[in-house]
């Protein structure tokens, strides 16, 4: 009981520039209030403040990483990143104009963790590899759509005022596609080019001359038979030459990013048991060790995960009203991966295509039979995760027939089943 009254909670409210720190003890009483600027020595003052009141039980933060949090985790203080949503309930609690300022913010995350600490999860962080990998497989999947983002930008310019540029590539995802906006930006300069011209530049980028392509090139005159407007055109090719110029320069990046992915994934102790899943290929396995992660006691069960990555829904009752929905609160990034590989894993996984095209014909959309599908892998993911074993569809496809499940009777690969 004495260590119980002695103990200390703590909250801290971040900035760009200055950082508020709010101490408790047991009984809720405020023993320190400071801020401090955002500066080495700043921080140095926060964290020694802090350890000041022995023992600490935790901090509250709103953030999982940043600098500050960093350096609670050198310093062996215990840290509790919570939701921005749960602090915001927790000072609603407190009145109902809940004013909100910095160091009232801090006083906030440290009361409702000396309340409610035992509900609350530490950060528990993976090691060094796993963490260097999951943050560049996050960025590398915002850079693929921001990169997306530029290729519908450079589609919807060229509709503006080069529409028949769109014609020569189905996929504008592809550098030769940007290659030929830098070289014929104008509709003029994809009229006045000769067939020899064009015919070096589909050569230099490894393109055969089929009769689709001598088609294109024998209608290139055409495109003068499109409305043309000199300021549109003048204005509208500068900034499609910009976009793929951008295009090339993310390109260079995207293929850094997945060189350094590989090469960390390959010196993962873990790599093998999610290469082995059919379907994850180089860029799915990868996001799916960083989401499950190395920390093997951070998980007491697949439904954690589960709910994590937001493939199973929400269920809300009230009164006689039962109320399913979908989980928002999640690791979207988790559950786009989550997602990603379900449907690949349809392609070469017979029992998956058979459990999404059972899910299918019960009526389930495209998106929930893949979300179900995804949970079931967890399942599996987690049991082999749990046990460092690699994948063998022999082992599941046994157990789908000695518990006679009913997708039995949909594997073509599977005899016997009357």
């Amino acid at each position: 009981m004495k260590e119980v009254a002695e103990k200390h909670w703590a909250g801290a409210d971040w900035g760009d520039t200055s950082h508020a720190l709010c101490v408790v003890d047991s009984a809720g009483g405020i023993v320190c209030r400071i801020e401090v600027p955002h500066t080495a020595e700043g921080l140095q003052e926060l964290v020694s403040k802090l350890k000041g009141f022995n023992p600490v039980g935790g901090i509250a933060i709103e953030t999982k990483r940043s600098v500050l949090v960093q350096k609670f985790l050198e310093a062996g203080i215990v840290v509790y990143p919570i939701n921005p949503k749960v602090s915001k309930a927790w000072r609603d609690g407190w009145t109902a104009a809940s004013p909100k300022t910095d160091p009232g913010d801090a006083l906030v995350l440290a009361d409702g963790l000396r309340h409610y600490h035992e509900r609350l999860h530490p950060l528990c962080q993976d090691d060094a590899l796993t963490r260097e990998l999951a943050m560049l497989c996050a960025d590398e999947s915002r850079l693929i759509e921001e990169r997306t983002a530029l290729v519908n930008r450079l589609k919807a310019t060229l509709k503006e005022y080069h529409p028949a540029a769109l014609g020569w590539f189905s996929d504008w995802t592809t550098p030769t596609s940007w290659d030929f906006v830098l070289t014929f930006s104008k509709p003029q300069d994809l009229a006045d080019a000769s067939a020899k011209r064009l015919t070096g530049f589909l050569k230099t980028h490894g393109i055969g001359i089929s009769p689709l392509w001598k088609e294109r090139i024998e209608s290139r005159k055409k495109v003068s038979e499109w409305p043309s407007d000199t300021a549109t055109i003048e204005a509208k090719s500068f900034l499609a030459v910009t976009t793929a110029k951008q295009l090339r320069t993310l390109q260079a990046s995207l293929k850094e990013y997945r060189k350094r992915i590989e090469q960390l994934f390959e010196d993962h102790p873990d790599s093998d048991i999610f290469s082995s899943l059919p379907g994850a290929g180089p860029k799915l396995a990868p996001r799916l060790l960083s989401g499950f992660g190395s920390q093997r006691d951070r998980f007491d069960s697949a439904k954690a995960l589960q709910q994590l990555s937001g493939v199973t829904p929400v269920t809300e009752k009230s009164g006689k009203h039962e109320f399913i929905k979908f989980r928002r609160a999640c690791q979207k990034d988790f559950r786009k991966t989550m997602h990603q590989f379900a449907s690949k894993s349809t392609e070469q996984c017979a029992w998956a295509n058979a459990f999404y095209d059972a899910a299918r014909a019960k009526g389930q959309s495209h998106n929930l039979a893949l979300r179900n599908l995804a949970s079931k892998w967890i399942k599996i993911i987690f049991r082999m995760w749990l046990d460092k074993k690699t994948y063998d569809d022999h082992i599941y496809l046994a157990s789908l027939i000695r518990t006679n499940n009913p997708l039995v009777c949909n594997i073509p690969t599977l005899k016997g089943c009357e």
